[in-house]
């Protein structure tokens, strides 16, 4: 498969942020975990499923029957579908259910539930909470166990709950609440399917892609909650005239396109800083300038009560002055992008002007594992400056300074790259993984979606062939057996297709010779 650059920035971003935020639960690796599932939909009646019970049907009309629970239909915009099944009633206390049975009564071993509520009837009557209970007997009220308890969002489509594997004979659903109606309960459909075993090694790559797949689904969920969540530091400009003392006016930013894995609030901290700025010279460093402040998700303005400085070093010469930025947990990070703001509360002369961004995957203490992947040129400007990088990766980021001030400084004998020899400031950094628009990683989501339902396909294919040759084997003969003594009776229990038990005759079982 060649991926483009894009791509391979995707799953890089995709995957280090999943390691983040599932290395909390490394320690229940070895635990009991939802197994993948298959792709046919067994409670489907064109696969023999059928409803085996039902409490009642909204006033015994035809159009609300249970069965529409198992047609492979839902009632749709266009006035297509079924109409979905609808209660007669609604009571909290003697509780509406639904039981549904498989073809030829087998006991089936399921993972997963996908219920729809878009039933055609008001919103307000469509399921919520569903208790999901099995029976590996029958089909009568004291064999059903819960499995799950799960909610619907009141939203017309297909809604996938996965539970431990379990043995089920039948499976009945019973609607706790709905969304506010007491004349009945609905649901709009139905699908159950049964669990791929991964103790075999094509069960295992199914299960093992099919966990990528929700990995990136979460993800892809994670970056859009956090997107809107995140901190981020508003583009200001001074007034014309105005110097750093004077109240600036905030403008109008547009949200970041993903979390600032450098944020204070989002677990980025300072590691190592060459100095801070002393205001009174032998009196020590004034944390007024320390480096947490480029990370606090604010620029100084006069309004603030407790106005963030920005950074400042103590002496300034290119090369000399750095910060070095790790991450939550000190894990490696994508990198993508990085905005600067140079506002601080120091004169123009000392904001920084140049800035090479160097990344380490080692210890922050190695300066040799550091390398430099851009070179930031800055615009002596009071906004946010953004700059493409990478993707690469990086445990820690350090910023060296190589210039400050505006550089117009054109005398002999004087650096153009020094403004002040006094200090250099920044105001605000912030780091986000690449940039990827939610439909690339839909797209690759999609891909890998069709790969995981062709293996289960193929191994479905597998099954039923390896069947079809032990049905069609020759049996073994026959061996008559004569009982030497009288032998004893056991009873035999079958199911009606009401799922009840029937009576049925004694059965003579020999004894063995």
């Amino acid at each position: 498969m060649d991926f483009s650059h894009t791509h391979r920035g995707t799953l890089l971003s995709a995957m280090t942020l999943l390691a983040g935020l599932l290395g909390g639960f490394a320690g229940a690796a070895h635990a009991q975990k939802a197994l993948p599932t298959d792709i046919v939909n067994i409670a489907a009646a064109s696969r023999g499923g059928r409803i085996v019970s039902v409490s009642s049907v909204l006033d015994n009309q035809k159009d609300y029957a249970a069965e529409n629970l198992i047609d492979e239909k839902v009632f749709g915009p266009g006035g297509q579908g079924s109409f979905g099944w609808a209660s007669n009633r609604y009571d909290p206390i003697n509780l509406e259910q639904v039981t549904i049975g498989f073809k030829d009564n087998p006991l089936k071993v399921i993972g997963k539930v996908v219920l729809n509520p878009a039933a055609y009837v008001a919103r307000e009557r469509w399921a919520k909470d569903v208790s999901i209970q099995v029976s590996t007997e029958s089909a009568e009220s004291e064999d059903f166990k819960a499995v799950a308890e799960v909610t619907l969002r009141q939203t017309p489509t297909p809604q996938e709950f996965k539970f431990l594997p379990v043995q089920a004979r039948f499976v009945r659903l019973v609607f706790r609440t709905n969304y506010g109606s007491d004349r009945a309960v609905a649901l709009g459909e139905v699908e159950i399917y049964e669990a791929i075993s991964t103790a075999d090694s094509v069960g295992d790559v199914i299960g093992r892609l099919e966990s990528t797949i929700a990995d990136l689904k979460r993800y892809n969920q994670t970056q859009l909650d956090l997107s809107a969540n995140s901190p981020m530091v508003r583009p200001v400009s001074l007034t014309s005239g105005a110097t750093p003392g004077a109240a600036p006016s905030v403008a109008a930013g547009a949200p970041a396109a993903s979390v600032n894995i450098a944020a204070t609030a989002n677990g980025g901290k300072i590691v190592e800083v060459s100095s801070v700025f002393e205001s009174e010279r032998g009196k020590g460093p004034d944390p007024t300038y320390g480096p947490d402040k480029l990370l606090d998700g604010r620029v100084w303005q006069t309004k603030d009560a407790k106005p963030s400085y920005g950074w400042s070093s103590q002496g300034f010469a290119p090369g000399e002055q750095w910060v070095t930025i790790g991450f939550k947990d000190d894990r490696t990070q994508p990198i993508g992008k990085i905005v600067i703001n140079p506002l601080s509360y120091q004169p123009r002369e000392r904001w920084a002007r140049r800035i090479e961004v160097q990344v380490s995957s080692d210890s922050f203490k190695n300066w040799k594992s550091f390398r430099t992947v851009k070179t930031l040129n800055l615009r002596m400007e009071p906004i946010n400056q953004e700059f493409d990088i990478g993707p690469v990766e990086a445990k820690y980021v350090r910023l060296l300074f190589t210039a400050n001030g505006p550089g117009d400084v054109a005398l002999e004998g004087i650096n153009p790259d020094i403004n002040s020899d006094r200090a250099v400031s920044l105001g605000e950094v912030e780091i986000y993984p690449p940039r990827i628009s939610s439909g690339e990683l839909d797209n690759l989501i999609s891909r890998f979606t069709q790969v995981l339902n062709d293996l289960k396909g193929l191994r479905r294919k597998g099954a039923l062939l390896a069947n079809n040759a032990e049905e069609t084997a020759e049996p073994a003969p026959a061996v008559e057996e004569t009982p030497d003594e009288e032998t004893p009776e056991v009873t035999v229990v079958k199911l009606n297709d009401a799922g009840t038990r029937i009576k049925t005759a004694q059965t003579p079982v020999n004894k063995p010779h």
